[in-house]
């Protein structure tokens, strides 16, 4: 019996930071979005190149485990070079794999290429692989036994599988939180309505909650998400206020504590996991809330999605040293 299994993708990130960047701005009548830009026809140089291993299913799966929960991970892994590497993260980690490995060579595994900005704001470009073709008959039913299953976004055949472990989930009094992607939430409430309306837990960005509920008040998306199924609702939007609305219908804002940005990547899936981790050891939302700011500013300060998660005592300590402002309304 595990405390929780991690269901999502995984890849091997490539971090790239090149002061050739540029970036430049587009305005509508409703918005203004922003481009990372390079010159037409260069050779640029690349100052820096890093390699990690990634993916919301073995970021959240890592950040537990160092959190001290038993800790499975479930998703498909390529038979190549990537793919033992990914398996070897997870073992260093001391989380089990439970999925499975692909037996084709040309059955590949996922990467992402993150480019940097000189705003520290970074653009993912991914290939999904393998991650798209997990199968539910593939999974060995009787290995997956949880308190939890902490759910991130997939697609493909494989969102259909997560679709089927959700009921699962469902069946066998096993809670779930799930964490969307933004190339989900815009497929709307209905394509997305299976999963949801079985989620205990949905933690989700600004932007994604746009998507599902349309642009409104905080407090009033948070209503609205929750009467789609979930007990517990947050709202994260990167280092402003995150808002969340619990399962005895208390409003909460927290204020994060200021920090100094490297790169962001795997900093929602921390925020995320470490809630979490709060909830099952603490079973109080304003204690998760707290401890998954500190775990999430740490990897901030980082480059690379798992490198600088912390494990419970050090999150604890690191609490009892920052002061945290948040904001409780029954």
């Amino acid at each position: 019996m595990y405390d929780v299994i991690t269901v999502g993708s995984n890849t091997v990130d490539i971090f790239v930071y090149t002061d050739k960047t540029r970036t430049f701005s587009i305005k509508t009548l409703d918005d203004e979005e922003r481009y990372i830009a390079f010159p037409i026809g260069s050779k640029l140089i690349i100052d820096e190149l890093d390699f990690y291993t990634g993916g919301g299913g073995t970021n959240t799966a890592v950040c537990l485990s160092r959190l001290g929960l038993k800790t499975g991970y479930l998703g498909k892994v390529g038979k190549d070079i990537q793919g033992s590497q990914i398996l070897e993260k997870l073992k260093k980690e001391k989380v089990d794999f439970l999925g499975v490995r692909g037996s084709d060579e040309n059955e590949k595994s996922g990467y992402s290429v993150i480019l940097d900005s000189l705003e520290k704001r970074r653009t993912i470009l991914t290939y999904k692989g393998i991650n798209n073709f997990v199968f539910y008959d593939e999974i060995d039913i009787e290995k997956i036994k949880a308190d939890w299953f902490c759910m991130t976004s997939m697609m493909g055949q494989s969102f259909k599988t997560l679709e089927k472990i959700a009921n699962y989930a469902s069946e066998n009094n096993i809670k779930v939180l799930f964490n969307p992607s933004n190339y989900l939430c815009e497929k709307g409430t209905d394509y997305l309505e299976d999963i949801i309306g079985n989620t205990n837990v949905l933690v989700l960005n600004d932007e994604e909650s746009d998507l599902l509920v349309g642009r409104k008040g905080k407090f009033k998306k948070l209503k609205s998400l929750k009467e789609m199924g979930p007990e517990i609702v947050v709202i994260t939007a990167g280092s402003e206020q995150v808002y969340c609305l619990d399962d005895r219908d208390n409003h909460f804002i927290l204020y994060p504590p200021e920090t100094r940005v490297v790169e962001a990547t795997g900093a929602g899936d921390a925020f995320a996991a470490t809630f979490l981790a709060g909830l099952i050891r603490k079973g109080d939302t304003e204690y998760a809330l707290k401890l998954a700011a500190i775990n999430s500013q740490s990897i901030l300060k980082y480059r690379g999605a798992k490198k600088k998660l912390l494990t419970y005592d050090e999150a604890v300590e690191k609490m009892s040293q920052i002061e945290i402002k948040i904001e409780k309304k029954e």
